[in-house]
């Protein structure tokens, strides 16, 4: 979240707190809250309410649309400048000045109990002659003019020097006073308002509303000690006897027995004996808190808090108008097909919402055909913000592709089989073991074919490997998530999300890195992530060479746009060239072609769609690395785990071997039967 964001949330939280406190300061008029313990409990109760204003209601979230990157060859960019240096904003300033300001109320609150310390060392111990001294330390200091109380293991009462001049009752009033703060525990109170005004230094409704807390909780003890002495006019004489002498503790984090400010609103208080039936008391209370629930929800509504903006990577050439705030969207797709026809246009959409905001059904208005489909299927995703009346939202989808088409791409198209998953932990034990043979046969093919210079045995060695891939191939697509039972959670990815928001998922989810699977661990990970987000789920990959596992977490119905799902891009070989080709060109290279396997996953998902990978063929035909540029997160997984057995011929150029790197399309599709 940036400064300017955390500042503009600042400002409209103490707005709301002003707003609050100010509709609520008439409350207690109006329903006669005169009773002391009922308005101080109202008085905290608003308090309470003032601090958990930003979790009442949730945050607005702006959407940030991010392009998906356009690579250029990094020796055709211009040198960069230095940047200059740049200057404090304003929002950046008024933060460290209100930073500034919390640290050095909380430095003079720490001030404040070192002298409270220093007061208890140098005061003298007393042992007056009345019952209320056994509940606490009772001592005299000559630093002070006023009663005062804290502590909370050990509490103390610390009394002026001229105590044991006043007249008995007096004496016997003060010390009432004071051992009932202690039984009400009310310097742990004082302690935690303190607290909130070093946060809120700056704000003038905070230091109000405190205000009358304090002078709430001394009417109601004030009222507590009339009741317990039977002597109302000797606890007013109390009162006045302390009001002469010069303040000298009026800052202390602590129950003073008066500040003056208060003075006559309590001797008042005293003299006006006022009752309230418990019923009567509980009913005014209540009504209260009904006020407050409904300014709560009128004060976030005037100035709502804003969450920072949800990044959305778009494809390329897609712009989108929302036509009204969004909680929630996924990516829009440039449709493959329409792409490789120049198909553009603007596909406008109406979309019907329910009462929370999420989309319910859609009705294209116009637009290309070739367009509609994927405008419809990414707006049914999304999560409007429910303000104003209507429950419809127009929305405009402007697909327009980039100058600089890439060169045509190396295609193939994979079908999904027509077995189902297998998921019994003894045919998942004999299918394993079966690929597992089947791969150490594989690595020696590969090997023969590597270092074979007959054209015929090379030829030979190619059609073995690809019989080899194709076995596995074909016993890998009818393994279901149970087949992860036993295999080691080597890394999770988690896409598009910030990393607060990142670790907040992770630390709900059952599985954790480097933990061993069970044949549940997958759909219990899906079945958390759906409760963190229902926007979300999981998809997973399995290194053909380790057996360990990796999870994919990712937003539903969009895409990964430059996301690596093996090694970082390789840099060239020093000595070694390296050039460019077409898919269609490279594809006419291929030796050995290991089918893609169609993932269970997204065949009952109904999934279909292209990956595109970029790939550099190393000098003797092996996939060296792989990117990939696009596609479904269910569908990556098994693209790269086809590609990248892959081996080509070696590419010459002027008679020496070249590195290539190549563009290839793998297309998943499924059957107009439903793809069984």
């Amino acid at each position: 979240m940036s400064t300017h964001l955390i500042w503009d949330n600042l400002v409209a939280y103490s707005m709301q707190i002003g707003l609050l406190i100010g509709l609520a300061a008439f409350v207690p008029a109006l329903l006669r809250l005169k009773v002391p313990h009922t308005k101080l409990a109202y008085w905290q109760i608003l308090l309470a309410t003032c601090l958990l204003l930003p979790a009442v209601r949730p945050w607005k979230q702006a959407m940030l649309t991010v392009s998906r990157p356009v690579f250029s060859n990094i020796a055709d960019l211009p040198p960069m400048q230095p940047m200059p240096p740049t200057s404090l904003s304003t929002s950046e300033i008024a933060l460290a000045i209100l930073g500034a300001g919390i640290v050095l109320r909380l430095c003079w609150f720490a001030v404040a109990f070192l002298r409270l310390g220093r007061l208890r060392h140098h005061s003298q111990p007393l042992t007056p002659p009345t019952a209320w001294s056994v509940e606490a330390d009772i001592r005299v200091s000559e630093a002070i003019s006023s009663p005062v109380t804290f502590g909370f293991l050990r509490p103390v009462v610390l009394l002026p020097a001229n105590f044991s001049e006043l007249d008995v009752q007096i004496q016997d009033a003060i010390l009432c006073h004071e051992v009932l703060h202690v039984r009400r525990r009310d310097w742990l109170f004082t302690l935690g308002e303190e607290l909130v005004r070093s946060l809120f230094w700056f704000h003038p409704a905070i230091w109000w509303l405190l205000g009358e807390i304090g002078l709430a909780r001394e009417q109601e003890v004030d009222r507590l000690v009339v009741e317990l002495t039977k002597s109302r006019e000797g606890y007013v004489d109390a009162l006045l006897a302390i009001a002469g002498a010069a303040p000298r503790l009026d800052l202390a984090p602590a129950p003073l027995f008066l500040r003056k400010r208060h003075l006559k609103q309590r001797v008042v208080s005293i003299m006006k004996e006022v009752r309230m039936s418990k019923t009567r008391s509980f009913s005014a209370l209540a009504a209260g808190l009904g006020f407050l629930a409904a300014a709560c929800w009128l004060v976030t509504a005037t100035f709502p808090l804003a969450a920072a903006p949800q990044s959305v990577n778009d494809f390329p050439g897609v712009t989108v108008d929302t036509g009204g705030p969004v909680m929630h969207r996924t990516a829009v797709i440039y449709p493959d097909a329409a792409r490789l026809h120049n198909i553009q246009g603007v596909v406008v959409v109406e979309a019907s919402l329910d009462s929370s905001g999420n989309v319910t059904d859609t009705r294209v208005l116009s637009g290309p055909p070739e367009l509609r489909r994927a405008a419809q299927q990414a707006v049914l995703q999304w999560h409007f913000s429910m303000e104003g009346s209507s429950n419809t939202r127009q929305v405009k989808i402007n697909f327009e592709l980039p100058s600089g088409q890439r060169a045509p791409a190396t295609v193939v198209t994979v079908n999904p089989p027509a077995m189902g998953a297998v998921n019994d932990p003894e045919k998942i034990a004999a299918a394993e073991a079966k690929i597992r043979a089947l791969r150490s046969q594989i690595t020696d093919q590969t090997a023969a074919l590597r270092s074979s210079q007959d054209e015929a045995a090379r030829q030979q060695a190619a059609a073995k490997l690809s019989e080899l891939q194709e076995n596995v191939s074909n016993l890998q697509r009818n393994l279901g998530p149970a087949s992860l039972a036993g295999k080691r959670l080597a890394r999770i990815n988690v896409m598009g999300l910030s990393d607060q928001v990142r670790d907040q998922l992770l630390s709900r989810l059952p599985v954790h890195t480097g933990d061993t699977l069970s044949a549940d661990s997958y759909d219990l990970t899906s079945k958390a992530v759906r409760e963190f987000d229902e926007h979300m789920f999981v998809s997973q990959s399995a290194n053909s060479q380790t057996g360990e596992v990796a999870f994919t977490i990712v937003q539903g119905g969009g895409s990964i746009a430059s996301v690596s799902m093996t090694a970082p891009t390789t840099p060239a070989t020093p000595g070694v060239k390296r050039i460019t080709i077409g898919g269609n060109v490279q594809q006419t290279k291929l030796v050995s072609q290991a089918r893609p396997v169609y993932p269970p996953l997204a065949k009952q998902a109904r999934i279909s769609g292209v990956v595109h990978l970029q790939a550099v063929i190393a000098k003797d035909g092996n996939v060296m690395d792989l990117k990939v540029i696009s596609g479904h997160p269910l569908l990556i997984p098994a693209a790269l785990e086809a590609v990248k057995t892959w081996v080509y011929q070696t590419t010459l150029l002027n008679g020496e071997p070249v590195e290539v790197v190549t563009q290839i399309d793998v297309n998943f599709t499924l059957s107009e039967e439903g793809g069984n």
